[in-house]
C-alpha cells in the first residue's frame, strides 16, 4: 500500500528537476507582468507625442485598469470552474497577442483598444521579481524608447511569455482534483461568472469617464452628450447594485462581503492610494521629461527612488506585521508620511535640484509602501476562508478602479490639459493649446521659437503637473478617515482563536 500510494502522490506533486522548471516559468510570468507595469511609464509622453494625442494619455492607462478591474473577480470564477494550468497558459497566450497588437499599434484609439485586451493574471505576488522589475523597468523603458522605439517596451515581452508557455505545456503534468464547482455544466460555469454584471461595470465606469474626459474640454458641460453620459453612468450602476444584490452569493461583488466593516473602509483606502499611485507614477514622467528637457533614460533612472523605496517599505512592514500584528497604526502612519510627500511634489518647478526631487520620492515611496499592503492583511484577518477570494477580489477592483478614474479624470489629464489652456491663451502667438496636444510632451522645443517661449512652455507643464500632485494628496488624504475606521485588529491574536476553535471544531468531530 504504501508503494501505491507514493506512486499515487507522485502523479499528483512535482519534483526535482520538473519542479525547478515549472517554479522558473511561474518566476518569468510574474516577470512579465511586473516588468510590463513598471516599464511603460516612461515612454508615454514618446507615445503621446508619436500619435499626436495628449488628450487620450489617459486612456493608455485606463484602458488597461479597466479590465483589469472588471475581469479580476471573473478571472478567479475562471480558476475556480476550470483547471488552474489551463487558465494560466490561456491568460499569458491573451496577454501576449494584447502585447504584439500594442507594439504594432499605428494610432491612439488602436493603442487604447489592444490595451484593454491584455487581462490580469491572478497570482500571488512574488516580491523578488517586482524589486528586480522597479530597478530595472523604467530605465529599459527609457532605452528603449530614446534608442530605439517605444514598440520594444512591448516587443520584449514575447520570448518570456514564450518560456512561459512553453516550460509549463512541457512540464507541468499535474491532474488536479476535481471538485464539485469543476463536475458542473459548462452552462452553469459560465453563468456563475455574472457576464451581465462584469458588462453593466465596465459600460458604467466607461459612461463616467468619457463625460468626465469630455467635459469642460471638447465639450461643455451642459452639452447633451456630456449630460447624458453621465445619467447614464449612473443608471449603469445602479443595475450593477441591484444586479449583485439579486445574484448574492453568485455576484461579481458579494454585499455581503463588502458591508464587513474592515472590507469595506479597506477598499475605499485602496480605491485612494490606488487613485494617488497611479496619479504619481502616469505625469511624473511628464515632469521629467517636458519640465527638465531630460532623455527617456534619464526619466527612467528618476523614478528608481519612488519605486524602490515604496518596495523596501513594503517588506520591511511586512515582516513588523508579523512579529508584533497590529496592522492599522502602520497603515495611518504610511497615510501620513504619503500626505507629506505628495505635498513636497507639489512644490517641483523646472529648476528643483536633483538632491529634493529625490527626497520627494523616497519620502513618497516609503509612505506608500507602508500603507498599501496591509489592507490586504485586513482582508485576511477579518474573513473566513471561504469569503477570502472575493475579499481579495473586492480590493483588487477598487485599487485598480480608483486608478483608472484618477488617470482618466486627471482628474490627472483633464487637470493637465485645461491647465495648458488656460496657462498658454495669448503667451506665445500663433500657439494654441491644440498645437500644444498635437506636439506631445516629448516635443517642446519643435514648438518654441526662442529660448524664452520653451522656458514659458516647461513653466506651464511644470504648474498642470503641480497640481495633479495636488490632487494626489486630496486623495491620500480621503483615505485617512477611513483607515481610522478599519477595526483595530491584531492579526496574531486572530490567528491564535482561530487555531483555538478549530481545535475545538476537531475535538467536537
Amino acid at each position: 500500500m504504501a508503494a501505491v500510494n507514493n506512486s499515487n502522490k507522485d502523479t499528483q506533486y512535482l519534483e526535482g528537476w520538473r519542479l525547478g522548471v515549472v517554479i522558473a516559468c511561474l518566476f518569468f510570468g510574474s516577470f512579465l507582468i511586473a516588468l510590463d507595469t513598471n516599464i511603460i511609464n516612461v515612454a508615454i509622453p514618446q507615445i503621446s507625442t508619436d500619435f499626436h494625442a495628449l488628450d487620450d494619455v489617459a486612456w493608455y492607462g485606463t484602458g488597461y485598469l479597466l479590465t483589469v478591474t472588471a475581469f479580476q473577480p471573473v478571472y478567479g470564477c475562471f480558476y475556480r470552474f476550470f483547471p488552474t494550468d489551463l487558465v494560466y497558459r490561456l491568460s499569458i497566450f491573451i496577454f501576449e497577442v494584447g502585447t504584439v497588437l500594442c507594439a504594432a499599434a499605428t494610432s491612439s484609439p488602436m493603442f487604447i483598444v489592444v490595451r484593454l485586451e491584455k487581462r490580469p493574471l491572478y497570482m500571488g505576488i512574488v516580491i523578488s521579481v517586482f524589486v528586480i522589475t522597479v530597478c530595472i523597468g523604467p530605465p529599459l523603458g527609457g532605452v528603449f524608447t530614446q534608442h530605439a522605439t517605444w514598440r520594444w517596451c512591448f516587443w520584449i515581452n514575447l520570448p518570456f511569455g514564450a518560456i512561459v508557455l512553453g516550460g509549463l505545456t512541457l512540464f507541468l503534468r499535474i491532474k488536479g482534483q476535481e471538485n464539485k464547482d469543476r463536475q458542473l455544466p459548462r452552462r452553469a460555469k459560465l453563468a456563475s461568472m455574472d457576464p451581465l454584471g462584469c458588462a453593466l461595470f465596465l459600460a458604467a465606469v466607461c459612461c463616467l469617464l468619457l463625460a468626465l474626459q469630455w467635459g469642460g474640454q471638447t465639450r461643455p458641460w451642459t452639452s447633451s452628450t456630456v449630460i447624458g453620459l453621465l445619467v447614464g453612468a449612473v443608471v449603469l450602476a445602479l443595475l450593477f447594485v441591484y444586479v449583485q444584490w439579486k445574484r448574492d452569493e453568485r455576484a461579481l461583488i458579494s454585499l455581503r462581503v463588502f458591508r464587513r466593516r474592515s472590507i469595506f473602509t479597506s477598499a475605499i483606502v485602496l480605491f485612494f492610494l490606488g487613485g494617488s499611485t497611479y496619479l504619481d507614477t502616469y505625469f511624473l514622467p511628464f515632469y521629467f521629461e517636458a519640465v527638465h528637457g531630460i532623455s527617456p533614460v534619464s526619466s527612467g533612472v528618476n523614478f528608481i527612488p519612488l519605486m524602490l523605496s515604496e518596495m523596501v517599505a513594503l517588506i520591511v512592514i511586512g515582516a513588523v506585521v508579523k512579529q508584533w500584528g497590529h496592522y492599522v497604526p502602520y497603515i495611518l502612519a504610511g497615510d501620513l508620511i504619503c500626505i507629506v510627500g505628495t505635498a513636497l511634489l507639489t512644490q517641483l518647478h523646472p529648476l528643483t535640484r536633483t538632491v529634493q526631487w529625490a527626497a520627494y520620492l523616497v519620502v513618497t515611496g516609503i509612505g506608500l509602501g507602508l500603507a498599501m499592503q496591509l489592507p490586504y492583511t485586513a482582508i485576511q484577518v477579518t474573513l473566513s476562508t471561504d469569503d477570502l477570494p472575493m475579499g481579495n477580489a473586492i480590493a483588487v477592483l477598487f485599487y485598480q478602479l480608483g486608478g483608472a478614474i484618477a488617470i482618466a479624470i486627471a482628474m490627472g489629464q483633464t487637470v493637465v490639459l485645461s491647465t495648458i489652456t488656460e496657462d498658454l491663451h495669448g503667451q506665445i502667438p500663433g500657439l494654441t493649446s491644440h498645437d500644444v496636444f498635437e506636439a506631445g510632451a516629448a516635443n517642446l522645443k519643435s514648438l518654441a521659437p526662442t529660448v524664452a517661449d520653451l522656458a514659458l512652455l516647461r513653466e506651464i507643464w511644470n504648474h498642470g503637473i503641480s497640481r495633479t500632485m495636488i490632487l494626489s494628496v486630496a486623495l491620500v488624504a480621503a483615505a485617512v478617515p477611513f483607515t481610522l475606521g478599519m477595526e483595530w485588529l491584531n492579526s496574531k491574536q486572530v490567528a491564535r482563536e482561530r487555531e483555538v476553535e478549530e481545535d475545538g471544531e476537531k475535538g467536537e468531530k
